[in-house]
Parts: structure tokens; sequence; C-alpha cells
């Protein structure tokens, strides 16, 4: 399912982002500019769990809401530590984006 590759490629993108290895702008097409925001902020904020290892998507699942509207949820392991995270991803002419994020 095309939503699903798109939620699991962008949050790879958004961990990504937290762990430095890439900007926050390559978010751009991907997400909304409210993500986008939050994102920067959680990079400033939360330097001290990129101590515990790189971040390693383990797990997506999606729910459709209605159609062009998925709700995702699903997991991350930084080093022995697993957390949550939650995104909703809709689709306008024909393309995805993230419009909703939360992490932990």
């Amino acid at each position: 399912m095309a939503a699903k590759r798109f939620a699991e490629r962008s949050l790879r993108l958004v961990l990504e982002v937290l762990d430095g290895r890439r900007g926050a702008p390559q978010l751009r097409p991907l997400a909304a500019p409210a993500v986008i925001s939050a994102v920067e902020t959680l990079v400033r904020a939360c330097a001290a769990d990129r101590r515990l290892g790189v971040a390693v998507l383990v797990g997506v699942h999606i729910v459709p809401v209605r159609p062009g509207v998925v709700e995702v949820f699903g997991g991350y392991e930084r080093g022995t530590r697993r957390f949550a995270l939650a995104a909703r991803i809709v689709a306008r002419r024909g393309e995805w984006r993230v419009t909703a994020l939360r992490l932990r």
C-alpha cells in the first residue's frame, strides 16, 4: 500500500533528522510546516537522547480513517530502549504528507 510505504520512508527520514544525519529542510516535500518546526525543536531539545544510540524504526502500522487520511503508529529503538511514535498522513492532490507527529 502506498500509504504504508510513505509512512515508513517519511518516519525514517524524521529519525535521521533527529539523529543529526540529515537536515530538517529535507522534510519539506514530505511534511507540513508545523511538523517540521516540531522536529526542529526536538533536535535542539533532545540531544541527550542521541547518546543512547542511533534511532532505528522497528515497526509501522497504519489505520485508514477515511479516504486519503491514515493514522500511523509504531516504534523505534535507540540502543536497548524502545520508544513510540504516532502520526497522521493525508493525501492531497495525489501526494501524501505528514500532518501530525508525536514521538516518545
